[in-house]
């Protein structure tokens, strides 16, 4: 089958959404960006022969308006507005709260103090609302490694400003914390279609999120993915597997992976069980790549290091790290798998001997930022990948063995 995917037919896809991301800026969920690369696989899905439909949901919405303001005795500091924080501007002697995960950690904050928690022990929400309950006018959170913290409270409803900062910043009461941001609920949807060709109580799934974020448009992360699993898919239309393969095309994962999670959520037992196994496509065609291969002991990683030695060409292990859309069927117990070629990790010297490319750097430095465009794919990467996942598919789809 992988002689049938071709680099060319999978670039065409990526430089649409390109041109879409051009025009509108970003392919953001809830944007006319976002709607315009949903139509357009809607079209290709369409003309190849599938029928195509729609699964939407809601999800709340953040916007930061202007950048957080958190000015100490000795002057302005640098700060992160967490995701989901409302807007507000409090100010007021500071107080520690160690971790802020339990109510002891607040035993005698004084009501108005500006609350001061270090990261970890619990999610950035628990900690607001303790801090909520305690009576603090703002919490700040302090990173517990170099840089910058930028969280989220996951959701509306915390009704103290939120932000983040370095472990190394010196906040000296009294201080003023002040965001200034917009939250409100949207409707997205995921786009899947599914071969007629197939065992439809044994099925593969093959998906890929279809949003970019709000900074930029989003071609390597995630137009090389999404351009991978439409090639296959207008591929499949023509052949015969035993079992039959959906393509899922997420909605809302940069901001949460919301798109799958919905999906996973609403499968019944019944569903749920049909799913042989799930392969995910994130990020792709890296520029300074490595050949990763998800970590996920079944048939998956298996036949993806399989296609690397078949080529010679090294590859690596890569772990679950809940970043992607395997991360809820991962939850519900369904095997995952899939390939990632690098995001904003730093290369290693060891990486670079093994794939070349530049050591400390990222393998992608233009993740998550406007720069993300046609011209940050790696075509041979591209090429590659493609070909891999398209071996992975005829290993698994054309058989019945189990993908566990």
């Amino acid at each position: 089958m992988d002689e049938a995917v071709t680099e060319p037919n999978v670039f065409a896809h990526v430089q649409v959404l390109a041109e879409i991301g051009k025009l509108h800026g970003n392919r953001a969920v809830g944007t006319a960006g976002y709607e315009a690369s949903a139509q357009y696989v809607e079209r290709a899905l369409t003309a190849a022969g599938y029928k195509v439909t729609s699964q939407t949901f809601t999800l709340p919405h953040y916007r930061e308006v202007s950048p957080a303001v958190l000015t100490t005795a000795a002057g302005p500091v640098q700060a992160a507005t967490f995701a989901f924080s409302p807007s507000g501007r409090a100010t007021g002697e500071v107080q520690e709260a160690g971790l802020g995960c339990s109510s002891t950690d607040w035993t005698g904050f004084r009501r108005g103090a500006i609350a001061l928690a270090d990261r970890g022990g619990c999610s950035f929400r628990v900690k607001a609302q303790q801090a909520v309950r305690a009576g603090a006018g703002a919490l700040i959170v302090v990173n517990d490694k170099p840089g910058e913290l930028r969280g989220s409270l996951g959701e509306p409803g915390v009704p103290l400003p939120v932000v983040g900062v370095a472990p190394d910043v010196e906040i000296e009461g009294p201080v003023t914390v002040q965001t200034t941001t917009t939250s409100t609920t949207k409707v997205s949807r995921n786009v899947i279609a599914q071969t007629d060709q197939g065992d439809p109580d044994d099925v593969l799934i093959l998906g890929a999120h279809l949003d970019s974020v709000e900074a930029g448009p989003g071609i390597n992360d995630n137009g090389s993915g999404v351009g991978v699993v439409l090639e296959i898919a207008e591929q499949m239309a023509r052949m015969r597997p035993e079992r039959a393969v959906r393509f899922a095309f997420w909605g809302a994962e940069e901001v949460g992976l919301v798109g799958s999670s919905h999906y996973v959520r609403n499968l019944s037992a019944a569903e749920k069980a049909k799913i042989a196994g799930y392969v995910n496509l994130d990020m792709v065609a890296t520029p300074n790549h490595g050949n990763g291969v998800y970590d996920s002991d079944n048939a998956i990683e298996e036949a993806g290091h399989e296609f690397y030695r078949m080529r010679g060409l090294p590859s690596e292990q890569v772990a679950f790290d809940g970043r992607s859309d395997y991360g809820p069927f991962v939850k519900a117990g369904i095997p995952a798998g899939g390939i990632f070629t690098g995001g904003d990790d730093i290369k290693t010297a060891d990486q670079a001997a093994m794939y070349g490319g530049a050591a400390n750097r990222s393998f992608d430095p233009c993740y998550h930022k406007a720069c993300d465009t046609i011209e940050n794919v790696n075509r041979q990467v591209l090429d590659v990948s493609a070909d891999a996942v398209a071996y992975i598919v005829e290993q698994l789809a054309f058989t019945t063995r189990p993908v566990r």
